[in-house]
């Protein structure tokens, strides 16, 4: 019974990382390369962006950005 709960809360806690949302320089950072060429795949819709605030400025799901980097990285 415990083991579950716990089980349970660790997939939650990891759903919940994996839904952060990530700056550009973050995921820039994540990936390996420089925040103008993250602008670039955003804008080719290479990977989706999310534009916030009132600047529009972009924002990156932790879960896409992995995604990517696991596609780029099988070629």
């Amino acid at each position: 019974m415990a083991s579950d709960y716990r089980e349970d809360m660790k997939n939650t806690l990891l759903e919940r990382e994996l839904d952060r949302m990530l700056t550009i320089t973050e995921a820039a950072v994540l990936l390996g390369v420089s925040c103008t060429s993250l602008r670039r795949y955003a804008n080719e819709g290479k990977i989706k962006a999310y534009r916030v605030g009132s600047g529009r400025h972009r924002r990156f799901r932790k879960r896409d950005v992995l995604e990517y980097l696991e596609r780029s990285s099988e070629f």
